[in-house]
């Protein structure tokens, strides 16, 4: 699976084959970071700590499809303004 350069730094939708931890929704728009021969890593941001933010890493064989996320469906990162 490959998928356009393009959408790395974008935010994406990744649909997965299987359910891969009950803290990722499938629907939330992920940060998509770097993509390579094995798969996709993509950064998440905590829904409890907005400023927290997990990496994680899909091999290609739980990926079921990505695309880009919508415009009201994306995070209001430039919105949030953290203080120092």
């Amino acid at each position: 699976g490959t998928i356009p350069e393009a959408w790395i730094g974008q935010q994406v939708i990744i649909e997965t084959t299987e359910a891969l931890s009950t803290d990722l929704r499938a629907t939330a728009p992920v940060h998509l970071e770097d993509v390579n021969e094995r798969g996709v890593v993509v950064l998440v941001t905590s829904h409890h700590d907005q400023s927290h933010s997990s990496r994680y890493f899909y091999p290609w064989s739980v990926v079921g499809w990505i695309r880009l996320a919508a415009e009201d469906e994306q995070e209001g990162r430039e919105e949030v303004q953290h203080e120092g």
